[in-house]
Order: structure tokens, then sequence, then C-alpha cells
């Protein structure tokens, strides 16, 4: 950059080569943290656009071009930054959720199969796990065999840690969790 009368002025528009929309996605975060006296960044608006990489050019380049009426572009930046909180709120309830659960039953003596393959259902959240937990995933999990399958998952339904429906091959088990269940993964 060439050094004029004192002032440092730029070859070109762009003061990066590459790079403007990655800063420009950390500074939405980092202004949304600070207008909401945070100071860490819960809500990753800055993900949600990355993740939607195509949708934010092609809205970005309308505002830029497309003459003074930017409002197109604010009611989807609002948007995306709406989207961006209903994550956050639905990642700390679902947080919140998996610590109550394990407070709950905190007293429950569990092997290290069956407390991985119950983290792994309540990481996956009520919707996640496809299916729910059979006899044959727990098998494979758990890297175990299927009588020992059978009866661990037997052992965490006795301890009110997963719920059980139907029976014989169709046998499925969820977490003990209200809407958890298999009406509400359909």
């Amino acid at each position: 950059m060439p050094i004029a009368s004192g002032r440092i002025t730029p070859i070109n528009d762009n003061p990066f080569e590459d790079g403007n929309g990655r800063v420009g996605r950390v500074w939405v975060d980092l202004v949304l943290a600070r207008d909401s006296g945070e100071a860490s960044r819960l809500i990753r608006t800055s993900q949600r656009l990355l993740d939607r990489r195509n949708e934010y050019y092609e809205q970005l380049e309308r505002a830029q071009h497309g003459g003074l009426d930017v409002t197109d572009w604010v009611l989807w930046f609002v948007h995306q930054v709406q989207v961006s909180c209903d994550e956050a709120s639905r990642t700390v309830d679902h947080t919140l959720a998996k610590t109550r659960f394990w407070m709950d039953h905190s007293n429950k003596a569990l092997s290290e199969r069956q407390r991985k393959v119950v983290n792994l259902l309540l990481d996956a959240g009520p919707n996640g796990f496809e299916g729910g937990m059979s006899t044959k995933k727990y098998e494979s999990i758990a890297g175990t065999s299927r009588a020992t399958a059978s009866r661990e998952l037997i052992e965490l339904e006795d301890l009110k840690l997963l719920t059980r429906t139907g029976a014989g091959r169709s046998t499925r088990y969820y977490v003990n969790l209200p809407d958890w269940g298999p009406d509400e993964a359909a």
C-alpha cells in the first residue's frame, strides 16, 4: 500500500486478496454478541451464512447492483439471524435436556457400553437417531454380541433410561424423555 501524505491508501477497493466474506461473517457474530452484551457468541450467524454461501452471495449481489432499495437484503439477512437464534435455542434446550437426563439418572450403575449408546442417542436428539435403537444397532455400536446387546437394552429399559416400542424384530428403544419417541421422530 502506498503511503501518500502520511495516509495509507489502498491500491484497490479490496483490502484483502481473499477473505472479505469470511471476515465479514465473523464481524456479524462479533457485532451481534457485543450488541447483546455477551462476551462470546452463542448465535452462529456466520456459520448459517457460510452454510448458505450461494444464496448469501446472490442476495448480496442483488443488494449491491439492484438499485438503492436494500429492503430484500435486510429482510433476508434478518431471517438468517432469526434462524441462527432458533438453532442456538434448540442447542441450549438439547444440552439442558441431556444434562437433566444424566442428573436424574446419576445414581444408575451403567456399563461403559450402555453409557456410550445412551449418550449417542442423546447426542442425536429427539429426531436424530432414525428408527430408534435396535438390538442389531446396539450390537454394532457397542461391539458386543446380540445376546449381550439385547440384555443391556432390557436393563436400560428397566432402569427407565429407555422406553421400548414394538416387539420381536420390530422392537425399538428411545430415550425416556418427553417428545423423544417414535411419534415425534416421524
